[in-house]
């Protein structure tokens, strides 16, 4: 089995809502359990904290993520926090429990919470917004959008200083723009697919794509069907759809997995949780996928980058 790792996961969300006051190790029947990221093979997720858009404002936001982070102190006590580059390393090529990056969803709070308290609690990643408009900028819901206020510049200077990567994936085709000129730190897209295959503003252009290759990043495809496929149905198939045709324009070392399990409500049929990973993997194989890129595909394409990540900065 191929050690995997999964880019993004709404573990706190799918707790929050349907699993409230309970820690994760303690739910058999949750989306996401430690038995079935065993199953899969994962040794590594990354775990968004997903600050939602009715909590943003100078009022609200900073107080939501403090809310946020005490209830994942308390109850998400697992998958354990990566935290520098040798503990990356064990839990990848180990075969322990899988470990845990931090990922920010919706940057709006640090506009008043410290960016160096958010890194001093392990976060290495930032999306500036999600689907709506915040005070930093537009994500990819907003209609007729625009670029970067300049809170949001001033921010993601202070990030590229403090040295986060910034996640894509709901950035508007303007703030993209101004944020790929702007940092010069590492980009990724954490969850997304693409809009030659599903013309959504969700997901990436082509041209989003070659911009994100060319700075070292990878792009992760989300399992969630509405991103998949235009009529919001999707299987296994539809997901390998999209990882091949990344492959075949662009090799295999740009593409990752980005589930965004625990993050939506419906299914993609035959990849419904993480025992499917070895499912996707053997339609690569069956693909004619020689074995290294079967395996960069999986894992370690993510695991190079968040070495890079760690390392670096």
């Amino acid at each position: 089995m191929h050690a995997s790792i999964d880019s993004h996961l709404d573990l706190l969300y799918d707790l929050i809502r349907h699993h409230p006051g309970r820690p994760l190790q303690d739910i058999p029947d949750a989306w996401v359990t430690l038995p079935k990221l065993a199953e899969g093979g994962v040794r590594l997720i990354v775990s968004a904290v997903y600050c939602q858009d009715g909590c943003n404002g100078p009022a609200t936001a900073a107080d939501n993520l403090r809310y946020l982070l005490d209830y994942a102190d308390r109850y998400l006590e697992k998958p354990e926090i990566i935290r520098n580059l040798e503990e990356l390393g064990t839990c990848y090529h180990g075969s322990g429990e899988p470990g845990a990056l931090l990922l920010l969803e919706n940057a709006d709070p640090l506009l008043e919470f410290p960016p160096e308290e958010l890194k001093r609690r392990g976060f290495r990643m930032v999306g500036l917004t999600h689907a709506g408009k915040n005070r930093i900028g537009d994500g990819n819901s907003v209609a007729d959008p625009e670029g970067l206020t300049l809170a949001g510049r001033n921010l993601v200077r202070e990030l590229d200083r403090l040295g986060f990567a910034i996640d894509t994936a709901h950035l508007s085709d303007p703030c993209f723009c101004e944020v790929v000129d702007l940092f010069s730190g590492p980009i990724l897209s954490t969850h997304t697919g693409l809009r030659s295959l599903c013309d959504i503003p969700r997901n990436l252009s082509d041209e989003q794509v070659r911009i994100i290759l060319s700075r070292g990043g990878i792009v992760g495809i989300a399992a969630y069907p509405g991103m998949l496929s235009p009529d919001g149905k999707a299987g296994i198939y539809h997901l390998f759809r999209q990882i091949d045709t990344l492959v075949q324009k662009y090799g295999p070392s740009g593409v990752g997995i980005g589930s965004d399990f625990g993050g939506y409500d419906t299914v993609c049929e035959g990849f419904e949780d993480h025992s499917r990973l070895p499912a996707l993997a053997g339609l690569l194989d069956c693909a004619g996928y020689p074995e290294t890129a079967v395996k960069e595909i999986m894992g370690g394409n993510w695991h190079r980058f968040f070495s890079d990540l760690l390392r670096d900065r």
